[in-house]
């Protein structure tokens, strides 16, 4: 059973070809929403909790279990966008980027060749590519149940989210999205892009430590910058409560140009799904391309 279950009357299966499906998936679980073309509002939300999940396979077999079972994932979309969670990603300006090198700047970014397969994404608002890698066998098994259908990472619509809040270029502010074992984190200011990256934490103090890192880095102030979180893990006590000690102007993001919900739909979802709620207005924007 879903851990999370929304379903709006007025959804109605036989008008799937209507309707526009985002799914993600990680070690937590994997949820989905469907988003009704006709007045852009999101109808369907499901979120399903995966335990035990260490391995590759065991998240592969988490994922077949739910596209197996559950019958709104049997209907015909016409357009499906999938998005993976992973550390594993660079980002190429536009101007340097080339289709026939994503294992080149792959294998420089991490060191070493990168086992899995590749996709970039043209995030066009920053005129910058997302290159990034995937689980072989993840991608084989959405890309076998839907037959056609966008790939995306994390870091497409979370940097795209923060491109497009109100000032975000010009104004100094870290954003930080908190996934199942890592966080993503971007500083803006200056009219571009300062930092993007991604640690791995387990606790609060973990968190803080890279947070306070990065600020020390840019030399940001603690007390002045805005930290606008936002992910899965951000609706936890612990960690905003952290980091409002030392960054008393941390709260939760706004979800910049996030299309209506319906009105039983809890807000509070907005952050903590916000990557997968942002996943078809980010493909708009983006190119998905896949390494031969």
């Amino acid at each position: 059973m879903p851990e999370l279950n929304f379903v709006d009357r007025s959804f109605n299966k036989d008008q799937s070809v209507n309707y526009h499906l985002s799914m993600q998936a990680d070690r937590n679980g994997l949820a989905y929403c469907i988003r009704n073309g006709r007045n852009k509002e999101f109808i369907v939300f499901k979120k399903y909790r995966f335990d035990h999940v260490y391995l590759e396979s065991d998240l592969a077999g988490q994922v077949i279990s739910v596209l197996d079972r559950d019958e709104i994932l049997h209907l015909p979309f016409p357009d499906v966008h999938f998005m993976g969670y992973t550390q594993q990603n660079t980002l190429v300006p536009a101007e340097y980027f080339s289709t026939g090198h994503l294992a080149g700047y792959m294998d420089f970014n991490s060191g070493g060749a990168s086992d899995g397969e590749l996709f970039s994404n043209n995030i066009r608002s920053l005129e910058t590519f997302n290159v990034f890698c995937l689980s072989r066998a993840l991608v084989s098994l959405i890309t076998l149940h839907f037959k056609r259908v966008e790939i995306s990472s994390q870091t497409s619509p979370f940097l795209w989210n923060v491109s497009k809040q109100s000032g975000s270029m010009k104004n100094i502010a870290m954003f930080v999205g908190m996934n199942a074992d890592f966080f993503d984190v971007a500083v803006t200011g200056e009219g571009k892009l300062l930092l993007y990256n991604t640690f791995q934490y387990v606790n609060e103090t973990d968190l803080l430590y890279y947070v306070l890192y990065v600020c020390k880095q840019l030399s940001l102030k603690t007390a002045d910058l805005p930290l606008i979180l936002s992910g899965e893990m951000s609706s936890r006590p612990v960690y905003s409560e952290m980091l409002k000690k030392y960054l008393p102007k941390t709260g939760y993001d706004a979800a910049a140009g996030h299309p209506n919900a319906a009105t039983a739909l809890s807000p509070a979802l907005a952050y903590k799904f916000l990557n997968l709620f942002n996943l078809q207005a980010c493909a708009l924007s983006v190119e998905n391309i896949k390494a031969d």
